[in-house]
């Protein structure tokens, strides 16, 4: 198997490694402070507003970290962004030791931790493709989301154990600790030089040429698109897990462990489906597939009271989850050259971070306002008329695009600034 050929390079297996468990620790987060949250509050729009409040700043600052991912060290933005991070995630713990954690808080460290994400969001996507050889890449991708899909079952899962056994403490300060490991491995990687020219020139201009990039190439522009989508309908709902857990299965909120777990054991499924079928599938057909999938996820969920059952919704948000991010992961970095590869990346990743906290405060909205089980029955409207249009009129057959979407005029602008830093 060739992506397995990818972990023979030392760089590339250090990093997939402190990354697996690093995010693991992210995972075990996202289980105890939403619950702690929820628990404060008892409002869904409190889980929306702290996702925008997350993933806002990083929705604003995606692009121009883009532009930094294609000027400078991509290893020294994650070693900046990771000690942000890490410091964020040490003072959440210390400042629910000390009961002393409160709504406000945690939106305003989550607001710095969205900073540091937007900054370094880009930076990681294309810095890991440097890590193999040029041939190596796409299956470099494709294990960068293994590692995360990994993470995202064992996570919850072990976060679920420690929140019942000690509480939602331990958890975060295992969170706080796991990025020691990430910035272990950043020190020791040593990256290739990056091929393609960098850009230079004022950044405003740079940004506008990704941008024009991405939107003149239809593939391109519909990954982003459909990135928004995702993330707007379906992988919201591992953020509003901790008010489906009380609201429509009448569990304890911190039970969206469970929840999570099943979520990631889909993924976990669906990655080894997509290794078994890569080459035999189009990403046309795959894609919507995947579509149907999130809304016959979000139906099952609204459709029961039945904890298992909506652990079986969760499976099946995984399954679709980790298919379209995959499919559309590969159309984004197999398609694009090195020298817009950080700025590409960073318009479909500004997508994805569009997507989330919208949808999260749209949906949570529409839940303290209706019901939980009517937005749910909302979202899954959607998302089948919007995957019925894309699939009669023809439009997901740009995704099966084979090579490197080249702009001529664009590229020989570039040719003559030195390559690309690590």
């Amino acid at each position: 198997m060739s992506a397995i050929e990818a972990l023979r390079h030392r760089d590339f297996a250090l990093f997939f490694s402190a990354a697996a468990i690093s995010n693991a620790g992210n995972w075990m987060q996202l289980v105890a402070l939403p619950a702690i949250l929820f628990d404060m509050t008892n409002s869904a729009t409190w889980l929306g507003i702290s996702s925008i409040a997350t993933l806002l700043p990083a929705v604003i600052l995606t692009p121009y970290a883009g532009v930094l991912a294609d000027r400078v060290s991509r290893r020294n933005i994650l070693l900046v962004t990771q000690t942000v991070l890490m410091t964020v995630a040490f003072t959440l713990f210390f400042l629910y030791t000390a009961d002393l954690l409160t709504p406000r808080v945690i939106i305003s460290l989550g607001f710095l931790a969205g900073c540091a994400t937007g900054i370094q969001t880009s930076a990681w996507q294309s810095f890991v493709p440097l890590l193999v050889p040029p041939r190596l890449l796409l299956d470099a991708v494709q294990l960068n989301s293994a590692q995360y899909t990994l993470a995202r079952a064992l996570g919850p899962a072990i976060a679920g154990v420690l929140v019942k056994v000690s509480g939602p403490g331990l958890a975060l300060l295992v969170d706080a600790v796991t990025y020691v490991l990430v910035l272990g491995a950043l020190v020791l990687c040593h990256p290739r030089i990056g091929g393609g020219a960098r850009p230079t020139g004022r950044v405003w201009s740079i940004m506008r040429d990704g941008a024009r990039y991405v939107w003149g190439h239809k593939p391109l522009r519909l990954a982003t698109q459909l990135g928004f989508l995702g993330a707007f309908c379906g992988q919201t709902m591992m953020y509003l897990a901790p008010a489906v857990s009380e609201r429509v299965f009448h569990h304890a909120s911190t039970d969206n462990a469970g929840l999570l777990v099943a979520l990631g054991a889909g993924a976990i499924m669906s990655w080894g489906f997509f290794v078994w079928t890569f080459n035999s599938i189009k990403r046309s057909t795959r894609v919507g597939a995947t579509l149907f999938l999130y809304t016959a996820s979000v139906v099952t969920i609204g459709a029961t009271g039945l904890y298992p059952v909506g652990m079986v919704g969760y499976l099946i948000n995984g399954l679709a989850h980790l298919q379209l991010t995959m499919s559309l992961s590969t159309v984004m970095q197999g398609s694009v050259p090195d020298n817009v590869r950080g700025r590409s990346t960073s318009f479909y990743m500004l997508g994805l971070l569009a997507g989330i906290p919208s949808g999260a405060f749209v949906i949570g909205r529409l839940a303290d306002a209706f019901g939980m089980r009517q937005a749910l029955f909302i979202d899954g409207g959607l998302l089948c008329t919007v995957a019925v249009f894309l699939i009669l009129s023809g439009r997901l057959r740009l995704l099966d695009v084979e090579g490197i979407l080249e702009e001529p005029a664009y590229a020989e602008q570039l040719l003559e600034a030195p390559g690309l830093p690590g």
